[in-house]
């Protein structure tokens, strides 16, 4: 497939520009999730995937200096500081959550409000650090019977959250636990044959390594691409934030593999490892972070190769998922939620329309960094 030719994501950036301006128009103070249709279904900021929707925001503003975007972005703030207050949904998505609304509010704008919000993230995303072990516990109450010894994939795009804390603040302790964090999922998370657990479990008590699983892949042996891709990015960010070689092997080892069990549209499956007998489904969100773990890959390491599978991986999106219809207020088609539990399983996801356009961005080299040191 060959690479899109900088014209053509020019006009998309625009076409994605005005998409989420009416979706904006549309919105008020509920986010959107996910696709139903040609529309988002939005919710309240309850869950995990409200920060990617300031963050579409203020890539909007970043790239047009309109202050429309600034404007609608900074008025949904006070809802992110509402649920840190409340402690509602109090996970590892922290990360997801307060580095693309507060973190992105205080970099475009100064606004010592977010820098502060931000912060009070990071100290709680800290408290979710498990000792010993040195993990971050992904889901649960922190010590939960069930979830206490859990670390998960996408944990890997909320570390750089601890990283800016510790950049920010100059306290060791958010740059120790994001590296300890980092150096388990590579340990146990990825496999010597490049391609990954979604899943590892810890002993709470005694800190040692347990077992591997899965949560949204096809089963405990297979290989899902969307955890497959935040571990990508996420190495990818590590090494930014520490230049440190094994973070950055880590994620050249990862990419590869990835890139190696694509099809031949450049769209992947939302499992790498599924059976021809399952219904397959695309993930193109996870094609879309992908892309950016690659780019961010081929800035560091200097090495084209990853951009030219960033821009195959792009080139995949333009040619088979990219929304077309006038009345579709997404921008990317074919994204794949949860599929074990058949929600939106082949729909817009607006996590899937943020790295679509940072990824559109980055090759214009036109995107601001949200989750390296860049900003």
């Amino acid at each position: 497939m060959a690479a899109p030719a900088d014209s053509r994501i020019e006009i998309v950036i625009d076409q994605s520009l005005e998409r989420i301006h009416a979706l904006a128009d549309a919105g008020g103070e509920c986010f959107p999730n996910y696709g139903q249709g040609h529309t988002y279904v939005r919710r309240e900021n309850s869950n995990w995937l409200a920060g990617f929707w300031t963050g579409l925001l203020w890539l909007a503003y970043d790239a047009t200096a309109d202050l429309f975007y600034r404007d609608a972005a900074a008025a949904l703030l006070p809802t992110f500081a509402d649920r840190l207050r409340r402690r509602v949904h109090i996970t590892h998505d922290l990360g997801f959550l307060y580095t693309l609304s507060a973190r992105a509010q205080w970099q475009l704008t100064g606004d010592a409000a977010a820098r502060e919000l931000a912060l009070q993230a990071a100290d709680m995303l800290l408290g979710r650090y498990r000792q010993p072990g040195n993990y971050i516990q992904a889901w649960g109450a922190v010590g939960d019977p069930v979830e206490g010894g859990r670390i998960i994939a996408d944990t890997m795009m909320n570390v750089p959250l601890l990283f800016w804390a510790a950049a920010e603040t100059g306290k060791d302790r958010y740059h120790i636990a994001a590296v300890h964090h980092t150096r388990n999922s590579i340990d146990y998370l990825l496999r010597p044959d490049g391609s990954s657990h979604h899943t590892f479990f810890f002993n709470q008590q005694t800190g040692q390594p347990d077992h591997p699983a899965t949560h949204q892949g096809f089963n405990n042996d297979s290989w899902w691409s969307r955890g497959h891709a935040w571990l990508i990015y996420g190495f990818a960010l590590a090494a930014h934030w520490c230049a440190d070689e094994a973070f950055l092997t880590a994620a050249q080892t990862a990419a590869d593999a990835f890139f190696a069990a694509l099809p031949a549209s450049g769209v992947p499956l939302w499992d790498l490892r599924l059976p021809p007998t399952e219904a397959p489904f695309r993930d193109s969100s996870a094609g879309a972070i992908a892309a950016c773990g690659m780019l961010r890959i081929a800035a560091l390491s200097g090495e084209e190769r990853y951009r030219r599978q960033a821009e195959r991986l792009v080139g995949g999106m333009l040619d088979s998922c990219l929304e077309t219809d006038p009345a579709g207020e997404g921008l990317l088609k074919h994204g794949a939620l949860h599929i074990p539990k058949q929600w939106a399983p082949d729909a817009y996801l607006i996590f899937g329309d943020y790295f679509f356009l940072e990824s559109l961005l980055t090759l214009t080299d036109t995107a601001p960094d949200f989750w390296g040191p860049g900003g």
